[in-house]
Order: C-alpha cells, then structure tokens, then sequence
C-alpha cells in the first residue's frame, strides 16, 4: 500500500545525504535482487514495489524535498496514492529497465504495481491542421471567424464501440483483460512481458453485431462548425490550438487538437512588411512640385499630408500607423509617392505642359551636360 512501511532511505540502505548517483546504485542493485522474475520467494514481490516506491521519491527533488521536510504524511497532502508518486517518473525508470533487461517499462508496472492504481500511458491523439485564410483588415482589427469542417466524431448511436445494443462480446483471446501475456526463459531468468492484445486492440471486447449507424467504424463524419479567434498583428503561417476539436483518432479513443495556421490573402493596396504597412499612391508631377495636400484611406481611417519634391525620392513615414504588434504598439505606415503620367492630354494640358517644357529646357541640358560630362 503506498505510503506505508519502513523509512524510503533505509529500504534503499541509503543515507539522507546520499547523492542521487548513490540512490541510484542501490535502486539497481535491489531491484536486480528482487525482481519476482529473478527472486522467486514470496517476499520478493513486496520487497520490489517498496524499493520502487522509495526510489520514486527519493528519485526526484521535489518529492523528496516534502518527504524530507513532512514525512509520508507530506505525500499524501500533495499525491493522491501511487499513480501521483510514480507520474513523472517515467524516463528514471525505463533507463534502468533497459540496462537490467527488465524488458517493457509499462508491462513490468501493469504487472506488478496493478494494486497501486497504475495505468499505462494513453496514446495523444493525432491532431488536425488546417489552413484558414484571412484578409489584411480580418489581422489588423482581430476578432473571431466561424468556419464549417468536415471530421470525424465518435457515433452517437454506438458510443464509439462500433456495435449496436448487445452487439458486443468478451474478446475469445484474451478473455476480456485485453492483454496478451508471454514469458520466456534467458538463461537463469524468467521474463513475462505484458503488451496489448491485437485482436480487441486492448479494450476486451469484440463486436458481434455491427452498428447500422457507423457501420462498426465507432464514428461517423460531420460537419462541425467552428469558432476561433484571430489575434491582432497574427503573422503568415502562425498557428493556433483548439484542444480536442480536431478529428476522432479511433485508436486513441478521442478527437485530436484541431491547429489552425493562419494564411494572409494579398491585398490590393497595401503590403506588409513585418509590422510595418506600405502603400503607393499615384500623383502627378504638379502635385509633387507645388506641395499640394493630398487625402487616402488607411486600415484604420482616413489621413491627410502636404506632398513636397523630396516626398519623391523618400517615403513619408507616418509613426504608428501600421500593423499592430503582439507585444504592444504598432508598426508604422511608409507612403511611397509613384509619378504618374497623365495617358491622354486635353489641348489646354498640352499647351501648358508645352509652355512648362520651354521654360525647363535650360535648365535640363545643363543638368545633364553635367552628368555626362
């Protein structure tokens, strides 16, 4: 039973300043001795849960730091029985396992700590990914999008058994326990391994008669509409999880997590770059040389700015009116100014561009004698 019995460091023969290497020797050197196994007596049973339990708690600083401080009474105010004490002692275990030739980590404690509440480890289900494209203002402003998915779900008709009412039966091979025993001799020793049986798959039991629903699968496929949120500023391909909405993994019994990564569509005006936003407006020559204001829209409302000649060559940068950042702030908006050049011109446009062009010609060929000079 767990909690009782002698003191953990004098059934290891340890010291309560042993090191965790010293825990470990003895572990080895006891459970070599005592495993039922390899030490027939009636005793060798006992002796191999005790030392397994001690070692679970000496083995691990946080357990052994309340045992040192309360005692066993400490234990059990912070674990409830075996199954506690042994979580998260997993890979201590199985390395030792290995090196001794115990065999299998979860056949030996099926088999020998079955008293104690121990379960093997479940398998996690396989998770679901899917693609959710959004548009740059869905990002900008967040919010919650729905989308309709076609998965798999546990039949409600059969309750995931794939049998109707009645339908099914004890498993002939195992004889409901769903484990399938062997034991062999390797010299001197005796090993049992415990692994799961393949005709019920584990669980005890086969179906005798179908369901009509599922046809014997256990699920059926549906339609499940689902709720996310989008996360301001999220970034292409950042992914996000929804615990257990994902498809049924038949073999694990469960839905998966559902991943949802998130695909940004182009937009037509602006691009982004990081959290920054990059716009071009289009403007004329006379625009851009008398510096007259100019009005467009952004993601987040409208804004106004007084053009200059150098707005040619730079962009206007206007501080955080970008994308929105995930830690805080936003990114700024960069408004590169595009010439553009009228495609048709009226008569009185030709007569002035004309009149423009004489007064600039000067000017002009001396600009690029000295550049090609």
């Amino acid at each position: 039973m767990p909690f009782n019995g002698e003191d953990y460091y004098e059934i290891l023969g340890v010291p309560r300043n042993a090191s965790k290497e010293e825990i470990k020797r003895a572990y080895r050197r006891l459970a070599l001795k005592y495993h039922p196994d390899r030490n027939k007596s009636p005793e060798a049973e006992e002796m191999f849960k005790k030392i397994s339990e001690a070692y679970a708690v000496l083995s691990d600083d946080e357990k052994r730091r309340i045992y040192d401080m309360y005692g066993k009474a400490g234990l059990q105010g912070q674990y409830a029985g075996a199954e506690d004490i042994f979580r998260g002692s997993r890979s201590v275990f199985e390395e030792i396992f290995r090196d001794l030739g115990f065999g299998d980590f979860e056949s030996i404690f099926e088999r020998f700590f079955g008293g104690f509440g121990w379960r093997p480890r479940e398998r996690e289900p396989i998770a679901s990914l899917v693609d959710v494209e959004v548009t740059l203002e869905e990002v900008f402003h967040g919010g919650e999008k729905r989308i309709d998915l076609r998965l798999r779900d546990v039949c409600r008709s059969c309750g995931g058994t794939g049998a109707e009412a009645g339908g099914l039966e004890i498993c002939p091979t195992c004889g409901g326990s769903g484990k399938k025993v062997t034991q062999r001799n390797v010299g001197f020793a005796f090993f049992t391994t415990v692994t799961v049986c393949n005709t019920c798959g584990g669980s005890g039991k086969v179906v005798k008669r179908r369901c009509n629903v599922c046809g014997g699968r256990g699920y059926v496929e549906v339609v499940d509409s689902i709720s996310f949120p989008i996360p301001r500023g999220v970034e292409e391909g950042e992914v996000i999880v929804l615990r257990g909405r994902g498809d049924l993994d038949p073999e694990a019994g469960r839905r998966g997590d559902l991943h949802i990564r998130f695909k940004i569509k182009p937009h037509p005006v602006f691009r982004r770059e990081g959290s920054d936003l990059v716009l071009e407006i289009p403007v004329s020559p006379s625009e851009a040389v008398v510096g007259r204001k100019i009005r467009f829209r952004t993601l987040d409302g409208y804004e106004e700015v007084k053009l200059n000649p150098n707005s040619i060559h730079q962009p206007i940068i206007l501080r955080g009116r970008g994308m929105p950042r995930r830690n805080g702030g936003r990114g700024d908006l960069l408004v590169y100014l595009r010439i553009k050049i009228p495609d048709k011109l009226t008569k009185e446009q030709r007569r002035i561009y004309g009149e423009l062009a004489s007064i600039e010609a000067g000017q002009m060929d001396e600009e690029r004698r000295k550049l090609l000079s």
